[in-house]
């Protein structure tokens, strides 16, 4: 009896991600730096996408837990051809080779592979002379407001199919940093802010982009694991993977 119920289920599975999803999103996951466990960050988002989507993933976590890291995998031009869609969880803010930086950019723009960007994704390669990797997020951030706390997170666009699962009022996050906004670019379509009482200013927490012919989602929520674990920011990464591949 067990083993037949444990079949059902599987095959239930199966067929709910078929549903969803019928043709698999090829995902190269790249993660590792300082200040965050992304080891157990990449089990939960890992393991709640799939429950979701039909994914196939690629871990990189080559940089470990260094921060000044450049990955080997960007020395071939040809990197991204296997992938629809990349998730950028990592902390890389001591890369400062403006070459490296560029030439990742450069493949998205060009190659139209979905990019998204996840918490200290935005405070990479922060000390790099380009702003190429800020134009592809859409904004610049380098800092963010010193006390954790939970914020409120407000839709600005409750339209957008990325925000379709996003709560009619807001979205109590869990205690998290807020990172300070203080430019955005004419690309970017703002999702939802949350109002930081240190700085006296709204800042976005989740939006859209397009760079070239790449299209990109990102938030700034996700210091801690209970973040990425509430059903709000996986609800966000499950629309906001298939509306940034079906671009492509």
């Amino acid at each position: 009896m067990h083993i037949t119920l444990l079949l059902i289920i599987t095959i239930s599975t199966l067929f709910t991600h078929q549903a969803e999803n019928a043709e698999p999103i090829n995902v190269l996951y790249i993660t590792g730096g300082k200040f965050h466990n992304y080891e157990a960050q990449q089990e939960l988002l890992t393991s709640e996408l799939d429950k979701r989507l039909n994914i196939n993933w690629t871990i990189n976590f080559e940089a470990g837990d260094r921060n000044d890291f450049k990955l080997t995998i960007h020395s071939d031009p040809d990197w991204h051809e296997d992938y629809d869609a990349v998730i950028y969880n990592m902390c890389s803010a001591k890369v400062t080779d403006e070459d490296y930086v560029e030439n990742v950019v450069r493949t998205h723009y060009e190659s139209g592979t979905a990019a998204i960007f996840l918490h200290c994704a935005m405070h990479s390669f922060r000390d790099a002379q380009t702003k190429e990797w800020d134009r592809l997020i859409g904004f610049e951030t380098y800092h963010h407001e010193r006390e954790q706390r939970e914020f409120e997170i407000i839709a600005t666009d409750s339209e957008h199919p990325v925000m379709n699962d996003f709560p009619q009022k807001n979205w109590i996050s869990p205690k998290d940093e807020l990172y300070i906004v203080i430019k955005e670019y004419d690309t970017l379509i703002p999702l939802a802010y949350a109002y930081g009482p240190e700085t006296k200013k709204n800042h976005t927490v989740m939006w859209a982009n397009t760079y070239g012919n790449a299209r990109v989602i990102g938030t700034t929520a996700g210091h801690n694991n209970e973040v990425m674990a509430d059903k709000v920011y996986i609800d966000f990464l499950v629309n906001g993977l298939v509306w940034a591949t079906s671009g492509r």
